[in-house]
C-alpha cells in the first residue's frame, strides 16, 4: 500500500467524524417557539434582552454559544447555586415541558 493510501485512510475517516461532531442536531422548531413562548410568559424580558427587546442590563444575546444546556438549566432553577451573589429568583416550579422548551429556545441564541 503506498504512503498516499495510508495517509487518505487515516486522515479522512478523522476529518469526517470532526465536521459531523462540530454540527449539533438541529433542535425542533415547534420546541423553539414553545421556549419563545414560555420566555415570554415568564416576563424574563423584565430582566433580561434579546436582540435589543428587554431589559439590556442582562442580555441574552449569544447564550446558547457560551453556556451548554445543563448550564443555562441550573441558571433558570438554581441561580444562586451558579453564583450566590445574583439576586435572580428560582423558576423552579416551571413544568418540566416548559423548562425543556425554554432552555432549548436559550440555546439556539448564538453568537453568528
Amino acid at each position: 500500500m503506498s504512503l498516499w493510501i495510508s495517509l487518505l485512510l487515516f486522515v479522512l475517516p478523522a476529518a469526517a467524524g470532526h465536521a459531523t461532531a462540530a454540527q449539533p442536531p438541529a433542535p425542533d422548531r415547534a420546541v423553539v417557539a414553545r421556549g419563545a413562548e414560555v420566555y415570554r410568559a415568564q416576563k424574563c424580558q423584565a430582566c433580561h434582552a434579546i436582540a435589543g427587546a428587554g431589559n439590556r442590563r442582562y442580555p441574552l444575546d449569544g447564550v446558547g454559544s457560551k453556556l451548554t444546556d445543563a448550564q443555562i438549566r441550573a441558571w433558570i432553577v438554581a441561580p444562586r447555586e451558579m453564583n450566590p451573589k445574583v439576586r435572580k429568583r428560582a423558576y423552579d416550579k416551571l413544568p418540566k415541558d416548559d423548562l425543556d422548551a425554554l432552555v432549548v429556545y436559550l440555546t439556539t441564541l448564538r453568537t453568528p
